[in-house]
């Protein structure tokens, strides 16, 4: 089986030698680069190519947020997780609207770091219930959405996708929806992209945002 390649960016180079020992340890993954900033981020995406990019958002020079709205420019496939110990709300908006696939604090335990890697490569985003409550707080609170200004409304969802938004709003991974809908995950997977493309939205955080602020959930 072809392994999860995955590129660290980080400033502290003790952080990135911990969390590689870790990933080389799995037979399914393997750090294939590192990086201290987010220029070098951007130069080893073009030339290694990973599945998957493990960043943090504060670093010298261009940040991590920068960063990734360049990386998706350049290489749209590969997956970015931000690993960070930033908990503020609009930090973690911003990070997903600029290309972020994943939000994990760097406090989190080895095995959930893991399982959002993995979770990014299969090609769905990873946020954990903390940080879904975050912004669905914040974006609640604020009463904000990209279609609130000059966008025309995007067709409306249909019954199940509607149904699947709302499961995934309370943080259930797309395995668990479809085990609650008696679908397969495959089949959820397949509404996720659908519903992203029918709104015109970069993720899904985005989509749950939508929905919130306009009764849809």
């Amino acid at each position: 089986m072809p392994k999860i390649k995955v590129l660290l960016v980080d400033d502290h180079k003790m952080v990135r030698e911990g969390i590689k020992s870790v990933i080389n340890s799995r037979e399914d993954l393997r750090v294939i680069g590192e990086a201290s900033n987010g220029e070098e981020a951007i130069a080893k995406v073009a030339k290694l190519k990973p599945h998957v990019v493990v960043m943090d958002i504060n670093m010298p020079g261009m940040t991590g947020i920068e960063a990734a709205k360049k990386i998706k420019e350049i290489r749209n496939e590969t997956r970015i997780l931000m690993l960070t110990m930033i908990d503020n709300e609009k930090f973690i908006i911003d990070a997903l609207s600029s290309g972020a696939d994943g939000y994990l604090y760097k406090d989190a335990d080895i095995s959930e770091l893991l399982k959002a890697i993995r979770k990014l490569a299969e090609g769905e985003e990873y946020l954990n219930k903390e940080i879904t409550e975050k912004i669905l707080n914040y974006v609640s609170g604020r009463n904000l959405t990209s279609h609130s200004i000059g966008k025309a409304s995007p067709p409306p969802l249909t019954p199940r996708e509607t149904e699947i938004v709302g499961l995934i709003s309370k943080g259930l991974t797309s395995r668990a929806v479809a085990e609650k809908l008696f679908i397969s995950e495959f089949t959820v997977i397949k509404h996720r992209k659908n519903i992203i493309k029918k709104l015109d939205v970069k993720n899904f955080t985005e989509v749950v945002s939508y929905a919130i602020t306009n009764g849809i959930i």
